[in-house]
């Protein structure tokens, strides 16, 4: 088991244990957007107050990010860090598509969850999503109380949805060969970063800088691009 499908087992065994009378969950949503590529989605619940939406992140050390931050750092304590996507722009790109299939203009509000490990330090500057660890996922849900829809026209989304999913195996593992294809590409181009002074995500230069949590590297490209690579 990979460390992100850890992460996505300890959320789906949190989803289990809401009241499967109104919280309808699916998990490893994988469904062709209009364009015809496809889209995964790590948890949906269906629900009277809305559709929630879950992109999960086992990752810890401290989390450092913004809502329009094109990537997010973890620092670890032994100096280490990491850079990855930022989530709720992953997340943003999901619900988009997922309304796009379903039908823009319907009255269906979209909420958006980060959950991280418990192990996280989050400290994030996010407005536009709930970034939380994912022991409070089934707390957070839960505080919607005011209904916008009946529990049938809940359980009508939900079916839609589930039929929309692609259970082709074949179509499942060139999904998952394709973004992981990606991720070793950009990881491949983070390490490369210093050593040969070009940022991974534009091509421009790695400029030495100051910031509040110590030296680093940015793009020249800033501030349309936003690439860092802490400095050791």
């Amino acid at each position: 088991m990979t460390a992100g499908d850890e992460g996505e087992y300890y959320v789906a065994r949190q989803l289990r244990r809401l009241n499967d009378s109104k919280y309808f969950v699916i998990n490893d949503l994988l469904f062709r957007k209009r364009n015809g590529f496809t889209n995964q989605i790590d948890h949906l619940v269906v629900s009277p107050y809305g559709v929630f939406v879950i992109e999960t992140k086992n990752i810890y050390g401290y989390i450092h990010g913004a809502s329009k931050s094109k990537l997010w750092r973890s620092y670890w304590r032994d100096g280490r860090d990491l850079a990855f996507d930022n989530p709720v722009l992953q997340n943003e790109a999901h619900i988009n598509a997922l309304e796009e299939r379903l039908g823009v203009g319907r009255q269906i509000p979209y909420y958006s969850i980060i959950a991280f490990s418990p192990t996280a330090d989050l400290q994030v500057n996010v407005t536009n999503a709930d970034v939380i660890h994912w022991t409070q996922i089934r707390q957070l849900i839960r505080a919607y109380k005011e209904p916008v829809m009946s529990i049938e026209e809940a359980r009508s989304i939900y079916d839609e949805i589930v039929a929309l999913n692609i259970t082709n195996t074949e179509v499942r593992r060139t999904h998952g060969q394709n973004a992981n294809a990606r991720k070793v590409d950009f990881e491949r181009r983070t390490d490369n970063a210093l050593d040969n002074g070009k940022c991974p995500k534009c091509g421009g230069n790695l400029v030495r800088r100051t910031g509040t949590y110590g030296a680093f590297y940015g793009c020249s490209n800033y501030p349309n691009c936003k690439y860092t690579h802490q400095a050791y």
